[in-house]
């Protein structure tokens, strides 16, 4: 379960100069505060939304709120308003998405390269994951290599969805007959998509 929500951080608080409270008459006792809410995942905050605030006068702790405000208090609070900056850890979570992106494109990148000079130059032990004609998906280990074959061991187990074909990836299911897969069978498996990935240890 994912979940979301919004919180707050404080920015900054401030008095306010030459600004009297309308409700005790005192001079130089408000003073502004300003908190940025922002959207989290798990807690941990995405991206910053809209900044709020309120005036508080120290005498008589009137707390004001922006709509409640007389005008030129409220002139005074947005101006202040727009002056503050809210904390970078605001953005930790959105800096973590994108981290997060990259690193998923380095690694399917990484991986593609890989299979592709697996597929280029085989080894004895190389596992290959394909999809069968049933739609099911299965493996297969290479056992020998030639100039123009390969000679596979098929696993003796298939599954349903290719990303659990980990769970029949065991050495006990290889048997011990081989057949001969021609390397240009397996570049026509490669360029339909039949073969998802080679794993080499």
């Amino acid at each position: 379960m994912i979940i979301f929500g919004s919180g707050s951080a404080h920015i900054k608080t401030a008095p306010v100069r030459n600004v009297t409270c309308d409700n005790c008459n005192n001079q130089n006792t408000i003073s502004f505060s300003i908190f940025r809410k922002h959207a989290h995942i798990f807690w941990i905050p995405v991206f910053p939304m809209n900044k709020t605030g309120a005036s508080q006068c120290s005498h008589c702790q009137q707390v004001l709120k922006p709509k409640q405000m007389p005008e030129r208090l409220k002139m005074e609070y947005q101006n202040f308003k727009s002056d503050a900056k809210g904390p970078i850890w605001q953005f930790a979570g959105l800096f973590l998405i994108v981290c997060l992106i990259g690193f998923a494109g380095y690694s399917g990148s990484k991986d593609k390269k890989n299979t592709e000079q697996y597929l280029s130059e085989p080894a004895i032990g190389d596992i290959y994951e394909y999809r069968i004609e049933t739609g099911s998906y299965s493996t297969m280990k290479v056992m020998q290599v030639t100039q123009d074959s390969l000679y596979m061991s098929f696993n003796d187990y298939e599954i349903s969805k290719s990303s659990r074909i980990y769970k029949i990836d065991k050495e006990e299911n290889y048997p011990d007959e081989v057949y001969g897969v021609s390397r240009q069978d397996l570049l026509g498996m490669k360029a339909d998509g039949d073969i998802l990935d080679i794993n080499r240890d």
